[in-house]
């Protein structure tokens, strides 16, 4: 299977000379080696079978590695192990001196363009009796020169910091470090300015070599306002103490000579603001429409749980239309939410203090997004200073509430997977969970799996939701209002049983687990495939009594028999669907009073879901409707032409002339009572014509 996902990727590998082409390939196969060991291997392979390493093969190699860094972040099954395999490559390499400096300086691009800082051995190599003294007194290059020549004269801001990155990656750590620090302390202004990036570089090193060379500047006189208030403002976003100490060093000497200088840019105009919901790994993405005089930009930030500001950087546009053009593209590709000038501040600087408390910076090029967005002088506060009540319901509008009607609100969260695309990222699929699900024996025990993992994850998904709160709070309706509640139930310890989302979430889980490819052997073949009916452990769900479902059914308008006839719907579909997908439409709008109804009444249904699947597979579905009285077989009818709205489920092209026929009378027929008398001798028959297709696939 890996060694099919190379062969694929290779036979798809676009010609020479198309940079777009090269772009689209390489993002639609990065994320499928990268979580595969033997496609992986397969790559590798691939490169010494390759010595020049051209172009193309160079970017999917750095987009791979890219795809391995966000997998390790995410904690993702084997990601470790497939760092692991990749650095035991690069051993052997240059172990056997397998690369020349024209490769060693591709690789290290590479991995510089993946984030990622590259590994020593495939680095230019010092003079091995080279010590820090030597290294200290070596003669540099004439670096203003060096820096005209690298970085093109309208090239500013972090393109320029992300030039000089590349072009240092392949340079000895030592040499590197102490390039920056001569490049700041020289004084000319365009290396000075690159080097206002380097100090919330990800690599502490370089933040370090960069506070540094502006002390020494500082301490020659050689910082003028400007870049004295840039200095005071980027020690806020620095996570060292002892690098913040040298560059306060640094900034007292500066201040002691009361400098002038340095240039005001104009201001940014704000035109829009969007932000999608956080998905499942917690990463958030903002985009701003801002312009000055002729300039039209996006500015773009990636917000994640645990690491702060992720990426930020702004994507120049030709014109007003193009910048139009270009947010409606990424608007059709990932859902965005209107949001005002005002959420910004409070968003980047908790993101700001996460990122902070975990050690990291934000993203270097948060230096020109903050000023196109007028936040130059945002400061970080810690995220724990908030509770979640305080930032997903600033207003207290839950605590006036009685607990009924924040019960129900709470319940509306399972119409979220059809009101909200980005709900199918909401699932669990990191290496722990994963370990978990190849220890077990049943389906029940895998189940239980979930949720014993989901209950340790309290504090993010209470964060996520709470997150979405303050982005649609923003926009009309009481959407947000749902977000708080569960965001807050989680945070006050409500059972996630209760919280019918998180029945989506283990779903969901469950299926990438089993379907995705995570969860799988080595073999390819599914880990939860050969899950065994636990009987000695009995049901896992309580059987139904004898009018329960119409018991937990009454003050709605459902039905016990609506539900049979949209599970039958749902079953004998042209197109098989998931829980996911046909659950909130039955839901749609429906408080269930008591905080536990709705779970059993989830129970019930996957119960009578299982037993009308087994008539299905019998030949018997339907059987039943032929005696159903009058009232029951409306309501069954009514449920059934529910279900048939699914698209997903019911695409007219899956239908022959005869079965839409049909399907028209029963969505009359929940509605006319002169067209029940009719259909109930037709249905049994073309039930299981239809079932049989469905099973047959």
């Amino acid at each position: 299977m890996s060694q099919n996902i190379i062969e694929a990727c290779i036979a798809e590998r676009p010609g020479h000379g198309d940079d777009h082409l090269v772009y689209r390939w390489t993002d639609f196969w990065a994320p499928r080696i990268a979580a595969n060991r033997h496609a992986v291997s397969g790559m590798l392979t691939l490169m010494d079978d390759e010595p020049e390493l051209p172009d193309d093969l160079l970017a999917l190699f750095s987009a791979v590695l890219a795809a391995m860094r966000m997998n390790r972040e995410n904690r993702e099954k084997d990601a470790q192990a497939i760092f692991a395999q990749l650095e035991d490559w690069l051993d052997i390499k240059v172990a056997t001196q397998g690369f020349d400096n024209r490769q060693k300086v591709g690789l290290c691009r590479a991995f510089i363009e993946a984030g990622l800082e590259p590994p020593d051995g495939i680095r230019f190599s010092l003079d091995a009796a080279a010590d820090d003294a030597d290294i200290a007194t070596m003669d540099m290059p004439d670096i203003a020169e060096l820096i005209r020549d690298l970085i093109p004269d309208n090239v500013t801001g972090y393109p320029a910091y992300m030039i000089l990155r590349e072009a240092m990656g392949a340079m000895p750590r030592p040499a590197a470090v102490l390039f920056v620090t001569q490049m700041v302390a020289l004084g000319v202004p365009k290396p000075v300015a690159v080097g206002r990036y380097l100090l919330l570089d990800p690599v502490g090193e370089m933040r370090s070599a960069a506070a540094q060379g502006f002390a020494d500047l500082a301490q020659a006189g050689g910082v003028d306002a400007g870049v004295l208030s840039d200095l005071i403002q980027l020690r806020k976003w620095m996570p060292d103490p002892d690098i913040r100490t040298v560059l306060d060093r640094g900034i007292k000497d500066a201040l002691r000579y009361e400098p002038s200088g340095g240039s005001v840019q104009r201001p940014w105009t704000l035109h829009r603001l969007v932000s999608s919901l956080p998905d499942g790994t917690g990463s958030q993405s903002i985009l701003a429409s801002v312009s000055r005089g002729s300039q039209k930009c996006i500015a773009a930030l990636l917000l994640k749980t645990g690491h702060g500001i992720k990426d930020a950087y702004a994507i120049p546009c030709s014109s007003a239309s193009d910048q139009r053009r270009t947010l409606a593209e990424i608007e059709g590709s990932m859902p965005m939410h209107d949001v005002p000038a005002e959420y910004l501040p409070a968003a980047l600087a908790a993101a700001i203090g996460e990122g902070l408390a975990a050690g990291l910076p934000p993203a270097p090029g948060l230096l020109d997004v903050a000023e196109m967005l007028g936040l130059h002088d945002i400061a970080p506060y810690a995220i724990s200073a908030r509770s979640i009540t305080d930032i997903s319901d600033p207003d207290a509008q839950l605590a006036a509430m009685s607990a009924v009607k924040r019960s129900q609100l709470i319940n509306r969260s399972i119409s979220w997977v059809r009101d909200h695309e980005i709900s199918s990222s909401w699932f669990v699929s990191d290496a722990e969970l994963l370990l978990a699900l190849e220890e077990v024996r049943t389906e029940r025990q895998a189940t239980q799996a979930v949720w014993a993992h989901l209950e340790t994850q309290r504090g993010f998904w209470s964060s996520l939701f709470a997150r979405s709160a303050v982005i649609l709070r923003h926009g009309d309706g009481d959407a947000w209002l749902v977000f708080a509640a569960v965001a807050q139930g989680l945070d006050t310890g409500r059972a996630l049983k209760k919280i019918p989302i998180f029945e989506m979430i283990v779903a969901l889980t469950l299926d990438v687990a089993e379907q995705g490819g995570e969860g799988l052997r080595e073999d390819g073949v599914s880990q939860l495939d050969d899950l065994e009916k636990d009987d000695d452990m009995g049901p896992d769900i309580v059987p139904e009594s004898k009018g329960e479902l119409e018991r937990l059914l009454r003050k709605t308008p459902l039905s016990p028999d609506m539900i049979d006839g949209y599970l039958t719907a749902v079953i004998v579909a042209p197109r098989f669907v998931t829980p996911t997908d046909w659950l909130p439409p039955l839901f749609d709008g429906i408080a269930f009073p008591g905080g536990n109804k709705v779970h059993r009444v989830l129970d019930i249904i996957m119960l009578r879901y299982d037993v009308i699947q087994d008539s299905a597979f019998d030949g018997d579905i339907g059987s039943g409707l032929r005696t159903c009285a009058a009232e029951r077989f409306k309501d069954w009818l009514a449920g059934f032409a529910l279900a048939s709205t699914i698209a997903a489920a019911w695409p007219k092209r899956g239908l022959s002339k005869d079965d839409q026929k049909i399907l028209q009378l029963i969505r009359e027929g929940a509605k006319y009572d002169n067209i029940q008398s009719t259909l109930m001798p037709l249905l049994p028959g073309w039930l299981v014509g239809m079932a049989a297709r469905a099973v047959d696939g």
